[in-house]
C-alpha cells in the first residue's frame, strides 16, 4: 500500500487525470455489453469516478510522514480512510437500484452551463481560501450552487450555509483538531 501511495504522491496532476481518464474509459468498457444498463451510464461513470477518487485518497495517506502525537486517536490518514471506507457502501446501495431498473434513467442532455458555472464557482471558491478563509469562501459556493441549481427560499439559502460552517468547525478545527484556512483578511483577528 506504500509503494502505491507514493508512486501517486510522486505525480502530478496532468498523471492523475490520465488515470481517472483510464479508469473511466475500463469502466465504460465494462458496461457496454450490458444493455440494461446503458440508461445509466452516466451515474455509473459517476460512481466510478467517486470510488477512483476516495480509492487515490485512500492510497495517498499511505505517503503521509505522520508520527502519533502521545494519544492522539486520529491522525492526517483517518478521514481520507474512513471517507474511502463509508463510500464502498454508499455507491453498492446506489448502484443496486439501476441493476434493479427503478432508477431514473440518464437525462437526455444535462445543462452544460450549469456544469460550467459550478465548476468556476469551485474554481473561485479555492482561489478565495487564501484570501477570505475556508469558511467564508464554503458558505458563498453553497449559496452560489444552491442559487445555480434553483433554489430560491431565504431560509434555506441562510440555514444550508450557516449549518455548513458550523459543522465545518466543530468537526474538523474541533473534533479532529484540522486547521482550516481563515484567510488572510481574518488573520489577524484569530
Amino acid at each position: 500500500m506504500a509503494q502505491i501511495g507514493r508512486f501517486f504522491a510522486g505525480h502530478g496532476l496532468f498523471t492523475q487525470l490520465a488515470f481517472l481518464f483510464i479508469v473511466l474509459a475500463l469502466a465504460w468498457l465494462v458496461i457496454r455489453p450490458f444493455k440494461r444498463l446503458h440508461p445509466y451510464t452516466g451515474q455509473i461513470l459517476v460512481l466510478v469516478f467517486v470510488l477512483w477518487v476516495g480509492l487515490l485518497f485512500y492510497f495517498l495517506t499511505y505517503s503521509f510522514r505522520v508520527a502519533r502525537l502521545g494519544s492522539m486517536a486520529t491522525t492526517a490518514a483517518t478521514m481520507p480512510r474512513f471517507w474511502f471506507v463509508v463510500l464502498i457502501p454508499v455507491s453498492v446501495l446506489a448502484f443496486i437500484p439501476m441493476l434493479k431498473g427503478e432508477e431514473q434513467h440518464d437525462p437526455k442532455w444535462g445543462s452544460v452551463w450549469r456544469v460550467a458555472i459550478v465548476f468556476g464557482a469551485l474554481i473561485i471558491s479555492f482561489l478565495l481560501f487564501p484570501i477570505i478563509g475556508y469558511y467564508l469562501s464554503s458558505a458563498m459556493f453553497l449559496v452560489a450552487i444552491m442559487w445555480v441549481l434553483g433554489s430560491r427560499n431565504k431560509l434555506e439559502m441562510a440555514a444550508m450555509p450557516v449549518g455548513w460552517v458550523i459543522f465545518s468547525y466543530f468537526f474538523f478545527a474541533q473534533l479532529l483538531n484540522v486547521r482550516l484556512p481563515i484567510g488572510a483578511l481574518f488573520a489577524g483577528l484569530f
